[in-house]
């Protein structure tokens, strides 16, 4: 090489693939000065002890891309995929400007995988932007982290592409879409292109499906095409508004004609709950709709993706099991109605057979049009402001229509002998359903076409941490709130969930002055974000008396539904008028109660106050209570007992039970004597249409924040008495609160809690094929066979009743004129959500002819007058 020239127009080559590093070429200059200057000068090296400066130059450049999502609407989804650099010249000069003017020589460059195909788009996607998490990569805070453009960052690099200036890459809705355009101009330039996942649940703008981002290298964001050699490019892609919009360039179609769903949305898992789903219709080239309507095409009662979960698979027609048995769709035992419910338990008709149980769900679901609704018809909609079936409402801009159409979920005892609940039963699965909006269209010459799109509606897991506060009287110690739900049903600790979507929490019920949140009202949170905030306890209440509120969250975009329990001070109060006072702790002993209402306090058998079997007694029979098996229940007929009040400690066989037709004496607290709650107080709150039940964990006087691992969140005891095994008063208890929900004073707000135990069963049965003296709820043993002697058999729900949670409250006496013959105590079923009379054949054992001499044990409040 003869010249300068000559050397600074030796060519490079690119080395693709896992040659990259050899990419590494460099050229400079030497001179005299320690100042920056590009342009090499002929130096003579003539004398001692000279200083040389050697100024190098790579001939790659690289650039580091991250994103920023501040600017996003609610509602609106990001799924980054990839990013790569697109059109990079194949060959560069060592030291001369590299100017490409041959599409020859581009190739395309190195790519950044953020996800691997195959991930699901939900919370969990490790490179999601939303307008509560809006940066990627983004540090513990979720702030955009300090090294996303650092010298050690992902990066892609390039060899030097001067395209010089150009136009404006400044986008405009024109060319949304327009691929050819892209370049804006310049052939030749390099890009940056973006592959993601769009989504977005905004009213004002549904859609969802892939989409790609384009923007071309330089030394600006404007009119500059210059991706010199030697520069690190930091390029944040910020989004705009709905993300599809015109700010780099976008390639992102929708089906015109057709119908744009958000998918999946969400729907509450509480019973007779509401949300409002946008439906867009593009009428593209038609300029009217002549019909619009709604099918539920499949409606779970089972949990979605929930392959380690042992439930009755065959009936179950989303598993290779169902399929392959020919499961029926059943959607009337499902979750999910088009039309508005009110009905707390759909009653079984006095004429019914009970065998035939599921057939008298699917007369009501068909008799009810649950499952079917036409919104539009011949220009008109059709009863838009029903107060039977459900308002919702229709708004047209151009060739685009968006209908907010309401679904809901349904009674929270479908029939109670089957089983099936509206009400999400699984705390660590959703339930899905899917619904089929049809839309006739019509063009000026009278031609029609049928559009169709299904829709996911999940119903969410089921969340019950926390589901409630309590307070001292005279503690107004503040309370940190963090919904959690359990990730799978064999899961040790509870995980923090973000809401899909914008989300509030306001106080609906009781008294609003009671309590702030955050010092607020309403306190509010962006998409991503989990529900995070705090209960303040405003004053204190006197030591006779106890106020109530109830908080209300709405999360997943408003869509889904939690709500709050929240008290202070334990006095006896009314739920309803004419009824008694309840008092607001279970029974400890004869004289004593618990030591507050979070507290299970001791089980009884029937009609015996003199030995109470205290709840240190009450622990289950493996130190971690998951992957329940029938072996795991063990007998305890040998075991000592350790009686409440007392030293003493007896077998099971020593401690008396009254005969069934026997009753509860009233006890007598400081002095006061009271009496055990009758089936006349508990079945007024039955009836009464003001009152409601929820179900899930209280966290207690000395508690501060939602807790996580299981044994904490389920498992409080008390150190009032001394004993070392009453750890974890700070922990929670899992139990069903009452509550009235009506606006009246005074009554509306006031809830009452029942523990069901921190071993999850509050109750301890007396003799089964398994043993005696058995800690267990429920009355099988075992889950349900397929044999046809088995009357459960064909209500899947009730598959491993055995194992699931809930307990017996006695009455204070037998009761033979109910509304079920011989009832004797009351039903707390935290699985099946049951509120109910439990007749004395389910809690006695038959051992003497033609009686019931020996009782389970179960625990006891009473009331005052």
């Amino acid at each position: 090489i003869e010249t300068m020239e000559g050397l600074k127009k030796i060519p490079l080559t690119w080395k693709a693939g896992d040659k990259i590093a050899e990419n590494n070429q460099m050229f400079g200059h030497f001179n005299l000065s320690n100042e920056i200057n590009r342009k090499a000068s002929l130096l003579t090296i003539n004398k001692r002890n000279l200083s040389l400066h050697a100024w190098i130059r790579r001939a790659a450049s690289k650039v580091t891309v991250a994103y920023d999502g501040t600017s996003l609407e609610e509602g609106v989804f990001i799924y980054l995929k990839s990013v790569q650099i697109k059109h990079i010249p194949s060959t560069c000069l060592l030291g001369d400007t590299n100017t490409i003017k041959d599409v020859k020589q581009l190739e395309d460059g190195e790519t950044i995988t953020y996800v691997e195909d195959g991930v699901p788009y939900d919370e969990y996607f490790p490179a999601r932007i939303t307008k509560g998490r809006p940066y990627y990569p983004y540090d513990k805070d979720y702030k955009l982290s300090k090294d996303a453009h650092s010298e050690t960052a992902n990066s892609l690099f390039f060899y030097e592409n001067m395209q010089g200036e150009g136009k404006d890459k400044t986008q405009v809705k024109e060319y949304l879409g327009d691929n050819q355009i892209y370049k804006d101009g310049k052939d030749y330039g390099s890009y940056i292109e973006v592959h993601a996942y769009y989504r977005s649940i905004h009213t004002d703008r549904v859609g969802s499906g892939d989409i790609i981002y384009r923007f071309m290298l330089g030394k600006n964001v404007t009119t500059d095409y210059n991706a010199e050699r030697n520069y690190h490019y930091k390029l944040t892609l910020k989004f705009n508004r709905f993300a599809n919009d015109a700010d780099w360039h976008i390639e992102y179609e929708e089906e015109i004609p057709g119908i744009q769903v958000p998918e999946p949305y969400y729907i509450s898992y509480l019973y007779n709950h509401e949300m409002e789903m946008p439906v867009k219709i593009n009428m593209g080239s038609y300029n009217k709709i002549k019909r619009f309507r709604a099918d539920i095409d499949t409606n779970a009662w089972a949990p979605h993706d929930a392959p380690l979960l042992d439930y009755y698979r065959k009936m179950d027609p989303e598993t290779p099991e169902g399929q392959a048995n020919k499961a029926p769709l059943n959607v009337w035992n499902g979750f999910l109605s088009l039309r508005k419910t009110k009905t707390m338990v759909i009653p079984f008709p006095a004429d019914g057979d009970v065998a035939n149980a599921n057939q008298e769900n699917k007369a009501y679901y068909e008799l009810h049009n649950r499952g079917n609704r036409v919104y539009y018809e011949n220009g008109s909609l059709i009863d838009p402001n029903s107060t039977e079936d459900g308002e919702f409402t229709m708004k047209r801009d151009g060739n685009i229509c968006t209908f907010n159409v309401p679904m809901y979920t349904r009674a929270k005892q479908l029939i109670i002998k089957t089983g099936y609940t509206g009400n999400n039963p699984y705390v660590a699965y959703r339930r899905r359903a899917v619904v089929k909006f049809t839309a006739v269209l019509e063009n000026e010459n009278g031609d029609t076409l049928k559009v169709t799109e299904n829709a996911d509606i999940m119903q969410v897991r089921r969340v019950v941490n926390p589901k409630g506060v309590w307070r001292k009287h005279d503690n107004n110690k503040a309370f940190h709130v963090v919904l959690k739900h359990l990730p799978r049903e064999s899961a040790t600790d509870f995980q923090t969930f973000t809401s899909e979507g914008k989300w509030r929490a306001y106080v609906i019920r009781g008294d609003k002055g009671f309590v702030t949140l955050d010092g607020r009202d309403t306190i509010k949170g962006s998409t991503g974000t989990p529900v995070d905030f705090n209960i303040n306890f405003q004053g204190f209440t006197p030591a006779n008396s106890s106020r109530c509120a109830i908080i209300r969250v709405d999360y997943h975009n408003y869509t889904c539904n939690h709500l709050i329990f929240v008290r202070q001070g334990d006095a006896p109060m009314q739920l309803v008028a004419d009824g008694a006072k309840w008092h607001a702790r279970n029974m400890r002993t004869a004289t004593e109660e618990a030591s507050c209402p979070v507290e299970e306090g001791s089980m009884f058998r029937f009609g015996n106050w003199e030995q109470p079997i205290d709840a240190v007694n009450n622990v289950n029979d493996k130190p971690l209570w998951i992957n329940v098996a029938e072996s795991d229940f063990k007998d305890h007929a040998s075991t000592y007992f350790k009686i409440a009040g007392t030293t003493d400690s007896v077998q099971w066989s020593s401690i008396k039970t009254s005969n069934s037709n026997g009753s509860f004496s009233n006890p007598t607290i400081n002095g006061k004597e009271i009496r055990v709650a009758s089936y006349d107080d508990y079945n007024l709150l039955w009836l009464s249409d003001d009152i409601e039940q929820g179900y899930g964990v209280m966290y207690g006087n000395d508690a501060t924040e939602t807790l996580s691992n299981i044994n904490e969140v389920y498992g409080h005891r008390y150190d009032k008495h001394g004993d070392a095994t009453h750890a974890g008063a700070g922990y929670g208890m899992r139990g069903v609160f009452v509550y009235n929900k009506s606006e009246t004073a005074p009554y509306g707000g006031r809830n009452l809690f029942f523990p069901i135990g921190a071993s999850g069963y509050g109750r301890r049965r007396d003799s089964e094929a398994k043993g005696t003296a058995v800690l267990r709820y429920g009355g099988r043993t075992a889950p349900i066979s397929e044999s046809a002697a088995d009357k459960l058999k064909d209500r899947p729900i009730f598959y491993d009743l055995y194992m699931r949670p809930g307990a017996i409250y006695w009455l204070n006496k037998r009761v033979d004129n109910s509304r079920e013959k011989d009832a004797i105590a009351w039903d707390f079923n935290y699985f099946s959500f049951d509120f109910n009379m439990i007749s004395v054949s389910n809690v006695f054992t038959k051992a003497v002819t033609g009686g019931y001499p020996y009782s389970d044990a179960c625990f006891i409040r009473c009331v005052e007058d």
